[in-house]
């Protein structure tokens, strides 16, 4: 048996627990565990059908669908049967002029411009019961190969589909491109089948199967044929291309899998399989340069979808245990978007956009506990215009007037199968805990044994401990992106960490959730420990607490836009009445409650309710229930939409000037507890502040806070209290605005005012 971490085995058994599981197996994937393409039920009718087409100089369209896993299956079978001399073309259908599967539109461009004897459908076909009895009319042969859910009723022609109600063959999870290679391993033998093991095993990884079983053996096959150089020339065309060196399935899956997706999202797919099956140089490098533009309009749609989405879900009824919006959106990119989503907000989610035959196109996206292609399949009767996919992603169209009935009998069937729990976000869990030793060639080795990860094998999750780090932007112009330090001064790198540059800088015990991996550029690779999460394992306060309550303050004063008159839900409390009030609340649910901690004593009451794992870095888009720590940064009041309840454990708001949100319950402690900020209200300071403003007017930053902090990181003899003080003050000067499109500052030509015209100016101490 190779050699393993004893962690890592711990880990590798907890995570398959199935009868008979063979750890050197795992280990080590064979071509002898493949199983054998002759169990499937039919294929011996199927395969005497394509060898008689083939003998017969039958003209053979293969049919496939637009997505990575469509067009690697549409290339295995083409150039198979290309090099047995069959009369083949394929048809890969346009998104948005013939939309998914065997649509009529396609069936009349098939029938003018290729005139079929047979069509085998690749990834694609298992619903398209009508559409295949119009070809049967039209005297063109069907067989459908795929990998999707049946619906009650098939196609009634052969049909090679592991999911399939008759199906014997013993493993229904193989991806589209999976059955195709079974296929040719059925026409020609596991040999000539193995020549294709590098398009299938990119499919696999991609298309999100479970990588379990026969697609764990077909994806580390496929991995390891592209890695040994043996692998088609399109892919070593395309690897070299994009500087990739030694793929993994991480590499698969966030930088080639999206790079093939975006023809077929953004204009057509044929040119994807147009570059995967040549030999020659520069037609390689005319479509790798259309794929490029592709994917580069797909970012640009991306980025004008979030920007379009994020408007959309401030409508959002948080109580609905799943996400459905409707928005102008590009069509190709709602797939990723219901992703996102689904993945901040942990529940089914369904991205929407109307096509131009008047319909709403849908993307659905799931999470573990619901099976969104089941719940969605009961709404068939007549609610859905096109429907298809799996447990854990869906397509779906449906008309304009069907959407809030659609919306409300999907979320009647999402509570009848799923419970509160179901909908908690475990972002802070992880598998191994390591330490600096680990992050070493030979550590990452022992985790490499675990590849191909993905669906079903994911990626152990590993966390350190660390209590003061060191912090810094990887960009002085850009302060989104952070390099923590640890004790021995290794770079752990933060990607759109700057909400947690506080809590980094605290001197609190922080457990930091981690991904260990191999970084290579321009030919050289190094160790890469990139942070995913950080929460607070024993908060205690430091010297930036008082001034971290102190930016709060101010921050609400000015921006929440409190209501300050309205007491009906303001509770002030004694300290045992509060604690009550909390036991009671995080007891009664999972979602809709804050608890705010700004000092030792706040820390302390957090460990004695026993509170630790609640803590979390930002409130939840869910609104589950969260413990916020001073230390953890600022939060205006749309940033805890959906929440009901806010508790703050020390005292926050004065009698004599209550603000708070109508929308919120608010919390607090009877007793008044003073607390000092060193800011000033020196007119050279501020003069100081105003140019240092200027100088970077263009700091991009996520609000006035983030822009205080960054702008006293430029200036260290100013801290981001008084760099918020001033901020406001000018803002409400008007000498600056500050632009939440742009999202930096804007300097304006206003007429010379003193700071004593200012309220905020005059109302601080």
């Amino acid at each position: 048996m190779k050699l393993l971490d004893e962690r890592l085995i711990e880990f590798v058994k907890n995570k398959h627990k199935e009868e008979n599981f063979d750890l050197e197996k795992f280990l080590s994937p064979q071509e002898s565990d493949l199983r054998d393409a002759n169990l499937f039920t039919d294929i011996d009718k199927i395969t005497d059908k394509i060898k008689k087409a083939i003998n017969e100089k039958k003209k053979i369209l293969i049919y496939g669908d637009y997505d990575c896993d469509g067009i690697c299956s549409s290339t295995i079978l083409y150039l198979y049967l290309k090099s047995e001399g069959a009369n083949v073309d394929v048809f890969i259908p346009n998104r948005f002029e013939n939309g998914y599967g065997i649509s009529v539109d396609a069936i009349d461009e098939i029938l003018s411009n290729f005139m079929p004897d047979l069509i085998i459908t690749v990834d694609l076909g298992i619903t398209a019961v009508e559409e295949v009895e119009i070809l049967k009319q039209e005297g063109v042969d069907v067989i459908i190969t795929d990998h999707h859910i049946p619906l009650e009723e098939v196609p009634d022609c052969l049909i090679l589909d592991p999911k399939h109600n008759n199906e014997k063959y013993g493993f229904d999870a193989l991806c589209g491109a999976g059955v195709a290679m079974k296929l040719v391993e059925a026409l020609a033998g596991r040999g000539e089948a193995n020549k294709y093991l590098d398009f299938a095993g990119i499919a696999t990884v991609g298309d999100i199967v479970p990588l379990v079983d026969e697609n764990r053996v077909i994806a580390k096959l496929g991995i390891d044929r592209i890695n040994s150089g043996n692998c088609h020339k399109s892919l070593t065309f395309l690897i070299k291309k994009m500087e990739l060196g030694e793929i993994s399935s991480t590499d698969i899956s966030f930088k080639i899998v999206p790079r093939l997706n975006a023809c077929g999202r953004m204009d057509n797919a044929i040119k994807v399989f147009d570059f995967l099956i040549s030999e020659d140089d520069k037609e390689l490098e005319e479509k790798y340069q259309e794929i490029e533009s592709d994917n580069n309009l797909r970012l640009v749609c991306i980025d004008k979808g979030n920007k379009i989405i994020d408007k959309e879900l401030e409508k959002l009824n948080i109580d609905e245990p799943s996400v459905l919006v409707s928005g102008d959106f590009h069509e190709g990119i709602i797939g990723i978007l219901a992703s996102r989503v689904c993945h901040e907000y942990n529940k089914p989610t369904i991205i929407f956009t109307e096509t131009e035959n008047g319909t709403l196109k849908g993307s659905g996206r799931s999470i573990p506990s619901v099976d969104l292609h089941k719940l969605v399949s009961e709404l068939n009767d007549g609610l859905l215009e096109n429907f298809g996919g799996h447990k854990m992603a869906i397509g779906v169209e449906i008309l304009p007037e069907a959407f809030e009935t659609f919306k409300k009998r999907l979320n009647d069937k999402i509570l009848e199968v799923s419970n509160p729990s179901d909908f908690l976000n475990e972002k802070n869990k992880y598998d191994i805990l390591v330490t600096e030793d680990d992050f070493s060639e030979k550590f990452l080795s022992q985790v490499n044994l675990l590849e191909p990860f993905g669906c079903d094998n994911e990626k152990p999750v590993f966390a350190i401990k660390q209590e003061k780090m060191g912090i810094e932007p990887i960009s002085e112009k850009a302060f989104k992106h952070y390099k923590c330090f640890t004790k021995n001064n290794n770079a752990i790198v933060g990607f759109n960490f700057y909400k947690n540059v506080s809590l980094i800088k605290s001197e609190s015990e922080k457990l930091i959730n981690i991904d260990i991996g191999k970084n290579t550029y321009k030919g050289k690779s190094q160790i890469s420990i990139q942070a995913k999460s950080v929460t607070l394992l024993c908060p205690k306060e430091s010297e930036n607490a008082k001034m971290n309550n102190y930016l709060s303050s101010l921050y609400n004063l000015y921006y929440s836009k409190f209501d300050f008159n309205n007491k009906e839900k303001y509770f002030s409390l004694s300290e045992e009445k509060l604690e009550e009030t909390i036991k009671k609340l995080f007891v009664e649910s999972e979602f809709g409650t804050i608890v705010v901690a700004k000092n030792q004593k706040d820390y302390d009451v957090i460990h004695r309710l026993g509170l630790e794992n609640y803590i979390s870095s930002e409130p939840y888009k869910n609104a589950q229930n969260a413990v916020l720590c001073c230390e953890l940064g600022v939060y205006s009041i749309s940033s805890v939409k959906g929440y009901k309840n806010i508790i703050f454990l020390s005292k926050t708001f004065d009698e004599e000037n209550l603000y708070f949100s109508q929308k919120l319950n608010v919390y607090e402690p009877e007793n008044k507890s003073a607390e000092e900020v060193k800011i000033s209200k020196d007119r050279q300071i501020f003069g100081v502040c105003y140019k240092q403003i200027m100088n970077f007017a263009g700091l991009k930053a996520n609000d006035i806070i983030d822009l205080a902090g960054k702008l006293s990181i430029k200036d260290s003899a100013n801290s981001p209290a008084q760099y918020l003080l001033c901020l406001i003050v000018f803002m409400e000067l008007n000498f600056i605005e500050f632009d939440e499109i742009l999202n930096n500052i804007k300097i304006l030509k206003a007429k010379k005012m003193e700071l004593s015209s200012s309220v905020i100016y005059n109302a601080v101490e």
